[in-house]
């Protein structure tokens, strides 16, 4: 029987897998007034905002402004499939929520005005 990692196992395999979910989250945002490498940069800026705010760093969102809002809305609406697609389907529950909640609150600040 498979027994679901720590909190703290799910963030260290996320900080090791970065590229292989911007890769696999690029996709998402491409198509929404974004071209394959923007989408790419996209992808990596909101999953650094997202882990930043996780890590609790001051102002994630800074890194991550200026992309059309239905790139922030797919990126969100995406999270938990993508992380459990890259991470693996035994991810904590706290992990998934803490991940969703440090992500909306940046991306919210990020679609702001300025």
């Amino acid at each position: 029987m498979d027994t679901p990692i720590s909190e703290a196992e799910a963030f260290g395999l996320l900080q090791s897998r970065r590229a292989a979910f911007a890769a696999a989250a690029t996709p998402f945002l491409v198509g929404v007034d974004i071209d394959a490498p923007t989408g790419a940069a996209a992808a990596g800026s909101l999953l650094d905002m997202t882990v930043a705010a996780y890590e609790g760093r001051p102002a994630p969102e800074a890194s991550a402004r200026g992309f059309p809002r239905a790139a922030y809305i797919r990126f969100g609406d995406n999270l938990v499939p993508l992380l459990k697609d890259v991470l693996g389907a035994l991810l904590p529950a706290a992990f998934l929520a803490r991940c969703v909640d440090s992500y909306w609150r940046s991306a919210t600040r990020a679609m702001a005005p300025q």
